[in-house]
């Protein structure tokens, strides 16, 4: 059997500290992915609603000692409507995170092109460009371009943007965000801090856009987290906003109405001076929902409209060290495999969440309405099932050592833990509850 030490179920503040653990969007009844085409190569957008035949959201979780794994398809419920002709396909993605990040000595870039990190549904958080820069005459694609002066993503590409997660698909049916992910914070209640999002691939979480007013008293209300990148007071692209000053050769063109100040990710500069409440990389350390004791966490910006603002996810470089194995879409990476503790719900239908040696079993699982408890001899005393969020939802003693469990449960993930008070012994398994 698999170990997880689903340590969440024992504690509150360590439940808080598996976040990164507990908060993916786990397939847990076979969901496929669905959104809205559009069809039109000219001429106003035509949507077609369809529905694919590959599999949502996150189809497998591992993680270990130091790393956490997430497997998915780049696909959910409901994509779109993005304004630019393509079908969200299935990309077979592995991303890895730091399970326990850290700050870098030395910062990294965060990539430009290509995925930074993933929203919890696993769905790529993409760079700033839109994978085109100045060769020197004009704004190219890929090895064309010097890779200098990056045109920017919300000015270029942010009208095409899909309303849902502030994304669409690319030439290869490959569904990205560049910008926000409304769905996840849309309807969060006023006064609420935003919800968590995902992370990015140094391992630190992204939330939506409002954060407790101080950083560290969660009951001092919210506030919008502004971002403190500004566009530079500059006429022509001789220099970079680290002062870095550049030959003739490297010049971008002079900002004018064909390239207006905004138009690369280099006309933007974060100014302290600024009042921006995130730090140059688009976070800062604070408390939050899933941290009460407090992390590093990155934050999507928005203006006072609510519309996107760059950086959008993170800023120019990582807080943290990534796992720069994803970089290039994670294709160098795979599930692993050995002693590493996994989550499949999808594709086992049931999966022991305990250490060998289990001394207690259940049936039916997946489960209706009812569950059969097996036990060793004095071995518990009580169980308690709880959801995913932790929460109780069940609890009762245990007098026998085969008894009956009636449940009224709605479908979905939820985790059997039966101890005893005494002695301290402990066991908790997964089950499957399908209505």
């Amino acid at each position: 059997m698999k170990k997880l030490l689903f340590l969440l179920l024992l504690s509150p503040a360590l439940a808080n500290a598996q976040a990164n653990i507990s908060a993916w969007t786990m397939n847990l009844n076979g969901k496929l992915g669905s959104y809205w085409n559009q069809t039109a190569t000219s001429g106003p957008p035509v949507y077609v609603f369809t529905n694919s035949a590959d599999s949502a959201d996150v189809l497998k979780m591992c993680y270990s000692t130091d790393s956490i794994w997430v497997r998915a398809q780049g696909l959910t419920d409901n994509m779109g409507k993005y304004m630019n002709p393509g079908s969200c396909l299935a990309q077979n993605y592995v991303f890895r995170f730091p399970r326990n990040p850290v700050v870098a000595t030395t910062k990294v870039i965060s990539p430009k092109v290509g995925a930074i990190g993933s929203l919890l549904n696993g769905i790529p958080i993409y760079g700033l460009t839109n994978a085109n820069s100045w060769n020197g005459t004009a704004n190219v694609g890929g090895p064309g371009g010097l890779g200098i002066w990056n045109v920017e993503v919300g000015l270029s590409e942010g009208f095409v943007l899909d309303t849902a997660f502030g994304a669409h698909p690319q030439q290869q049916g490959a569904y990205h965000t560049h910008t926000t992910p409304y769905r996840y914070y849309r309807n969060t209640p006023a006064g609420k801090h935003s919800p968590l999002v995902g992370f990015a691939f140094d391992g630190y979480p992204v939330y939506g856009p409002y954060g407790y007013t101080n950083p560290m008293d969660s009951t001092s209300g919210v506030t919008r987290m502004k971002s403190g990148y500004s566009m530079r007071s500059i006429t022509t692209r001789h220099t970079l906003p680290d002062g870095t000053v550049l030959t003739s050769a490297q010049y971008g063109p002079d900002v004018s109405t064909t390239y207006p100040i905004g138009t690369y990710c280099e006309d933007y500069e974060w100014l302290s001076t600024n009042g921006g409440d995130v730090d140059e990389y688009n976070g800062r350390f604070c408390r939050t929902p899933e941290y009460p004791a407090g992390t590093y966490a990155y934050f999507v910006t928005t203006d006072a409209t609510g519309a996107a603002a760059f950086p959008y996810y993170i800023g120019i470089y990582y807080y943290g060290q990534p796992d720069q194995g994803n970089f290039g879409m994670g294709t160098s990476l795979s599930m692993p495999a050995g002693v590493t503790s996994c989550l499949s719900p999808i594709t086992n239908g049931i999966e022991d969440i305990i250490a060998a040696g289990t001394k207690f079993s259940m049936y039916p699982n997946p489960a209706a309405d009812h569950i059969s408890l097996v036990t060793t001899a004095d071995a518990f005393t009580e169980v308690v099932i709880y959801n995913q969020l932790g929460a109780t939802v069940l609890s009762t003693t245990i007098d026998k050592n085969n008894m009956d469990i009636n449940i009224n449960l709605s479908s979905g993930l939820y985790f059997v833990k039966c101890f005893n008070k005494q002695t301290g012994a402990a066991e908790v398994q997964k089950l499957v509850i399908q209505q």
